[in-house]
Parts: structure tokens; sequence; C-alpha cells
């Protein structure tokens, strides 16, 4: 699983996104289906597919926590050369709605519970992905009540789990929360709001400067050698602390996000552009039946809790007929009380499974 094309058709979709309020997507759902339409498509939807892939189908990511299905379900006869890439394990025939919803919540379970697309009598085929990742944290968070809403906050002697990256759109802080496997969350504050944070941080480069540089360089003139300019820690602050150890002293709201998204609204991005045209049929390696996209969704949830994060994220493609401290030593504090963003990413590989950004504002 290539980590730049799922970050890159990440970023472009979140570019597009209207608004500023909560939200969360997962390319890396989507990337499986457009990489295999591009394969069993004809011209000119097959360049369109493959350039939004960005490279061949490659399967798909499992792991203890992360897992990861196809389905497909059809009314008309497939090509011989469809076991190839989609054997007959992950098919069923199409038959009514509730099949489809019973997938969906056996396949994230229980994450989620419907089918985003809708089967009615003109769809001929549906292919959908399913993806479910539960970790928990390697350093809980501790909880309490703050206003309105649930507060998560922790002291982490791991320095490094801080970092600040000069982006295209001004500087940004980096809060990397560790999971107990092979998978982390990243959270990032930063200025310029959700299509400025959210696509720099999907394609960030470089070390960046740690919170062990932030903190032996703490002061205001310090920081602006490290960085020239006159804010460059979004959301960081020095503070005084109890401990003799340094530390980075983390809090955040708990969140909750969910959405759905209707892909065709980004055709564009998704390479579905000429797919989508009924007047003929797109995909002669999958049915010798012509075929259209007639719908494309996808329903995503992500939840980060004092003890782990969840997230799943449904894709599916419908095709119809073509035609607190007190003071002592000192800490570094991140306070994630402005709008941020953040990344599920698998760590060996770096790809990203969702993201997001929460805004309670």
């Amino acid at each position: 699983m290539d980590a730049h094309q799922v970050s890159r058709l990440t970023a472009r979709w979140i570019e597009k996104l209207p608004g500023e309020g909560s939200t969360v997507v997962s390319g890396l759902g989507v990337r499986p289906l457009i990489a295999l339409l591009a394969e069993l498509a004809n011209e000119p939807a097959r360049s369109e597919l493959a350039e939004a892939a960005g490279g061949p189908y490659d399967g798909l990511l499992q792991t203890p926590e992360l897992h990861m299905a196809l389905g497909l379900w059809t009314r008309v006869p497939l090509q011989p050369g469809v076991d190839r890439l989609l054997p007959p394990e992950v098919r069923g025939e199409l038959t009514d709605q509730a099949a489809l919803h019973a997938w969906v919540v056996e396949q994230t379970d229980g994450l989620l519970q419907k089918m985003p697309v809708q089967v009615t009598k003109d769809v001929l085929l549906v292919l959908a992905s399913a993806l479910a990742l539960k970790t928990k944290w390697a350093l809980p968070f501790n909880e309490y009540p703050r206003g309105e809403r649930r507060w998560l906050s922790r002291a982490d002697r791991d320095l490094d789990s801080l970092r600040v990256y000069d982006g295209p759109a001004g500087p940004l802080t980096v809060v990397t929360v560790v999971g107990t496997g092979e998978f982390d969350v990243r959270l990032i504050a930063g200025e310029g709001g959700r299509k400025a944070v959210l696509p720099a941080a999907l394609t960030l480069s470089g070390e960046g400067v740690s919170g062990a540089e932030l903190l032996k360089e703490a002061s205001s003139s310090g920081w602006k050698r490290l960085f020239s300019r006159e804010r460059p820690a979004p959301a960081v602050e020095v503070i005084e602390s109890m401990s003799p150890v340094p530390t980075v002293v983390l809090s955040l709201p708990y969140f909750e996000v969910d959405a759905e998204h209707d892909l065709l609204e980004y055709a564009d991005v998704f390479g579905l552009t000429t797919a989508q045209d009924n007047s003929r049929g797109h995909f002669p390696g999958l049915s010798p039946v012509p075929l259209a996209v007639d719908q494309a969704k996808q329903a995503v949830m992500a939840r980060f809790s004092a003890t782990g994060f969840e997230a799943a994220a449904v894709t599916a493609m419908a095709m119809a007929a073509g035609s607190a401290p007190v003071p002592g030593g000192k800490a570094l504090k991140v306070s994630l009380d402005q709008p941020f963003g953040f990344i599920a990413v698998h760590r060996p590989t770096g790809v990203p499974v969702v993201a997001g950004w929460v805004n309670y504002s």
C-alpha cells in the first residue's frame, strides 16, 4: 500500500470539501475501488480513474487492528477475468438493501450500520470497501468535565511526540498519540482552516523541530531563532510543572465525528467524470453488460477517547445500465482549544487511514 498515493488522494479531496465544520474522510477507503475500476474500464474512463488512484490496485492493508474488506453484488453476468481481482468469496447476488446493511455491520464490527448507496430497480451492481480500525493508547488520558464537554489530558515524557513544521500556509504543530500496536493518531494545529492545515499535514516532509528543541529555546526570542516567525508554534506554550522531568502536556476534547459524502460531487478528484456518463458503458472488463456509475458514496466515523481511537468507513459505488500543573519544572503545554485536524496513520508504512477536522466553535 503506497502512502503517497493515499495521502495525495485524501489531500485533494479535503481541499474540495466546503465549509469549516467537523468532518472526516477516508481516502484509504476510496482508493481500492477506483484502482480496481481503472483496471476494468475502457478509455477515457480508464485514464481518469488511474490518474486519481495514482497507481494500480495493490491489495488491502490488513493488520491485527485494521480490518479491510471488499464486496461485490451483481444482477448481471461478470467477465471471467474478474476472478483475478474480485474472487468468488467476496461476491454475492444483489438482492435487497438489508443484505448490504448486514455486510456493513459485520465488516465494521458494528461501528457503522448502513450501506451508503441505495439499491433501486435500476442498480445492477454494487462494489464496496469497508474498513474498521480499533487501537488503544500506549499512554492513556485522564478524562474530566470542562463546561459542557468531556476533556482529555495527559503528560508525556517523550518530547519528540511534539514537532513543529513549516507548512506552506504557516507553521503546523503536530502531536503524535502513539497506539499500542501499529497505528498512531496525529493531532494538528495551524492557521488557515481545514483546507490549509490538513492537506499540508498529509504531505509533510522533513523532521520538523522537536519538543526537546522547543524547550531548549524556551523563550519567544529563542523560538524566533528556530523558525524566523512571529508565531512559530500554534497552540504551544511553556508552563511550570511539578515534575522535574520535562513533559508534553496535551489536552483536547473527546471527539466523535461522523460524515457521509457523495463522491460524485468531487468526480474530478476520484476520476469519475466519464464513468458516470450513462450514454454508454465504461467497464467491459467487469461485465458484458454496459455499465456506468450511478452512485458513489462514503459513510465514515472516528472516535477519540481517553483509552484509544476507533474509525470505520464504508465506500460504495452502485452501477446502472449505460446507454492541571503547579510551579516547579518546565513543560510544553499543547491545548487544542481551537479547531484542529487529526490523521490516523499506519506507523510502518505511513498510510493515512482516516483524516478529519474537529471544530466545536
